[in-house]
């Protein structure tokens, strides 16, 4: 993998490379211009050059023609010219071109050639000029003239042309110029041929018209120039070798001779055979533009320079410009790793100061947002831990009802009879017994009421409510716990209190959650204790104050108490919710609720609530009205159906029934029930609501399809209270219910209600 590149990198690495590639390319478009300008200019200055030099050469050619033209038509060079004589006439010949005679410059030999054939071993007549031409063999002028002196000589006698041509002999370039010679009968009898040597003189001569050299070649290889000294190189070499195989003006070639740079030509001189392998190089310096490509690369170095400080400037304002960024990138790190108070500076009031403030403005919003979302999930875990609680209150509140109904019918069985057995005739010894086994069912019979109607789920119901006998009946549901905590209650209950218009339920709750409160301070931190319940009126209010004799609370948690979730207890053992629960409570029902803890004398709650109405004396307990006398005549012509699965209850409610005068029919299922109802019309049936196979609810459904009209009236015996479907039934039936466990005289009321056509009573 390759290591991460930085934001300078990716700024300047393209910005130089764009740099860079333009100038290259600049330099290379440049160049290339040059270049071609360059060659332009020496193809079009060799041009020049190459007319420089052939215009002379061709102008000397017809200076040399014209010059002899009239001498070899003279008569008495013509008379020389016709003689056989050979040796004669070459004398003759001598005697005019030697020092005697007519002398041209630069003329190398004279050859004289007759029209007509001569003996084989005659030698043509010739003459040579000039110290190098004598060693010169004659045959080599001859050879070399051949071609010329033919396109010159006319075979049938037919006038010809002078002829011109160029010829190598010996290494040396000659001009040459055949002249036809004629008789004055104007017929040609010979050809005199000048050859003329291309000395230094004249590429001297075009060497100081152009100011550049010229070289004369021949057989691959320089025979003449005006080169500087060591021009003969290899690049020289090279150009010389390929002269034959290239055409005039095919293409110029850079080339360098010593410390000179040139643009080479190739040129052929006009030859009558076509003979390219001699001719002449041309050349046209370029040094100035040698100079140029040198300032040109002067001037890349330069840019090339400019581009590194450039780039090293450039780098400057970009590590200044992304100075925020790694600052922005460590406050980002920090905090990624938690930190929020790592801030970014604000240096600049740019795009990157805004970014830096945001940034700050951000993390703040952050670590203000993780401290609610501490706080929320310290909030969440408390309520968790709540509804934990809830649902395991919820859970032991079920099956607390579940044990309760099912306490009901034994604890319904142990009342009835032993009231029967105190309504019979019993010996006085045993009735103190009956009285005591009936007032432990009584007693058993208010704590299941209590823990029933307290486990219930009570939609919030206001009505008249007297205060002394609901915390009675709190008391009651805690006994057994405040007793084995050693505990002690003292009841302080001021008389005939004014009723209260508040939802009975919760005011239990509250005052449940107050006792139970002090009973644990107590139990954690002395053996043993005192409660104390007061209640009182005063100003149209009713007071209920609990004191306990436990440790108190701390004067700075007595701020705190009723705050949600706040609890001394250890982790596990409270929600926090109790007290916040019982303030809102008091202050829906407009009272207030207030605590205090003097020193040395506990925690004190004082529960103030509005009263409502005048004092009654409706502040009763169900009261044991003794013996209850049988009255025989009461159900006379009255029949009764019991439907239950308890064979006690079928049997205690058949021995109380038939005692008060009524015919009493038991079925001990809801099949034997339902026939035995159809056999037979009932003035009240009396039915279990929950029994194996059919249940109460499907008896009545089942009798009031048959025949709704003739259906008896049906009370329904139960010991679920906290059923809620069961209630909306009885309420939407308007049927009668008998709450188990109960007393016979409430068995003998309801039968009498129901025959005097009374609305039925909610249980």
């Amino acid at each position: 993998m390759f290591p991460p590149v930085n934001f300078r990198t990716k700024v300047l690495a393209p910005m130089i490379a764009v740099m860079v590639v333009m100038l290259a390319m600049a330099v290379w478009f440049v160049d290339y211009r040059i270049q071609q300008q360059v060659e332009a200019d020496a193809r079009s200055a060799l041009k020049t050059y190459d007319k420089l030099f052939r215009d002379p050469q061709i102008r000397r050619q017809a200076e040399l023609q014209a010059r002899f033209q009239s001498l070899a038509n003279e008569p008495h060079y013509v008379s020389a010219f016709q003689k056989r004589d050979f040796v004669t006439t070459t004398n003759q010949l001598k005697l005019m071109l030697g020092d005697e005679g007519v002398v041209h410059t630069g003329v190398g030999f004279v050859l004289f050639s007759p029209n007509d054939e001569k003996p084989a071993d005659a030698a043509e007549p010739m003459i040579q000029l000039g110290t190098n031409a004598a060693a010169i063999p004659a045959t080599a002028f001859v050879a070399a003239s051949a071609l010329c002196v033919k396109h010159t000589l006319s075979p049938d006698g037919d006038p010809m042309a002078a002829s011109t041509d160029i010829a190598l002999v010996a290494g040396k370039l000659y001009n040459l110029s055949s002249i036809p010679a004629y008789s004055p009968e104007h017929i040609q009898f010979g050809v005199l041929t000048f050859g003329e040597e291309i000395t230094t003189n004249l590429t001297e001569e075009y060497t100081n018209l152009t100011s550049n050299p010229i070289a004369l070649v021949a057989d691959g290889r320089i025979i003449l120039s005006t080169l500087p000294t060591g021009a003969d190189n290899a690049a020289l070499t090279e150009i010389c070798q390929q002269f034959a195989t290239q055409a005039d003006g095919e293409k110029v070639q850079r080339t360098t001779v010593g410390t000179h740079h040139y643009f080479c030509a190739s040129r052929h001189f006009p030859s009558l055979k076509g003979d390219a392998s001699f001719g002449y190089l041309l050349f046209s310096s370029y040094e100035p533009s040698a100079n140029v490509l040198a300032t040109q690369k002067s001037l890349l170095l330069a840019s090339l320079i400019g581009i590194v400080l450039g780039s090293v400037i450039v780098w400057g304002f970009v590590h200044r410009a992304t100075l925020p960024l790694h600052e922005l990138r460590a406050s980002a790190e920090a905090v990624g790793r938690g930190d929020f108070s790592r801030a970014v500076p604000v240096r600049t009031g740019d795009e990157f100061g805004e970014l830096a403030r945001a940034f700050n403005r951000m993390t703040g919003n952050i670590d203000q947002a993780q401290t609610e979302l501490k706080q929320t999930v310290e909030t969440l875990k408390s309520t968790q831990a709540q509804l934990i609680q809830s649902e395991k209150l919820s859970a032991v509140g079920e099956f607390v009802a579940g044990v309760a109904h099912e306490l009901n019918n034994p604890l319904a069985a142990v009342m009835g009879f032993s009231e029967l057995l105190r309504n019979a005739q019993v010996d006085e010894k045993y009735r103190r017994h009956l009285d005591l086994i009936f007032k432990s069912a009584q007693r058993c019979q208010r704590i299941v009421q209590s823990l029933l109607s307290f486990a219930r789920r009570h939609q919030p119901e206001r009505k008249l409510v007297l205060i002394n006998p609901l915390i009675d009946d709190v008391l009651e549901m805690i006994a057994y716990q405040l007793r084995t905590s050693n505990v002690k209650v003292v009841k302080q209950f001021a008389p005939r209190l004014p009723l209260v218009l508040a939802d009975g339920h919760q005011l239990q709750q509250v005052v449940l959650n107050i006792i139970n409160n002090a009973r644990q301070a107590i139990q954690a931190h002395q053996p043993a204790g005192t409660i104390t319940v007061t209640t009182k009126a005063a100003d149209a209010k009713i007071e209920i104050i609990i004191q306990d004799s436990g440790p108190g609370i701390s004067p700075e948690n007595l701020k705190k108490i009723f705050n949600p979730f706040f609890t001394t207890k250890e982790v596990g053992q409270g929600t926090g919710l109790g007290l916040s629960l019982c303030y809102g409570l008091i202050k829906e029902h407009g009272g207030n609720i207030v605590t205090s803890s003097p020193p040395g004398q506990g925690a004190i709650f004082t529960i103030e609530l509005p009263a409502t109405g005048d004092a009654t004396g409706a502040e009763l307990h169900a009261a044991d009205t003794g013996v209850i006398p049988a009255n025989p005549a009461e159900g006379a012509g009255r029949t009764i159906l019991v439907v239950d699965d308890e064979e006690m209850l079928l049997e205690l409610m058949r021995e109380e029934l038939t005692r008060h005068g009524y015919e009493v029919v038991t079925a001990n299922n809801g099949e034997t029930a339902l026939r035995t109802a159809r056999e037979k019309k009932f003035d009240v049936i009396f039915c279990d609501m929950k029994m194996p196979g059919l249940n109460g609810r499907q008896i009545y459904d089942q009798l009031r399809a048959q025949n709704p009209a003739a259906r008896p009236p049906m009370v329904f015996v139960t010991g679920d209270i906290i059923n809620e479907p069961l209630q909306r039934f009885l309420e939407q039936e308007q049927c009668h219910c008998l709450t188990k466990p109960f007393a016979l005289s409430e068995l003998s009321d309801t039968i009498k209600k129901i025959l005097a056509g009374k609305n039925p009573v909610k249980p």
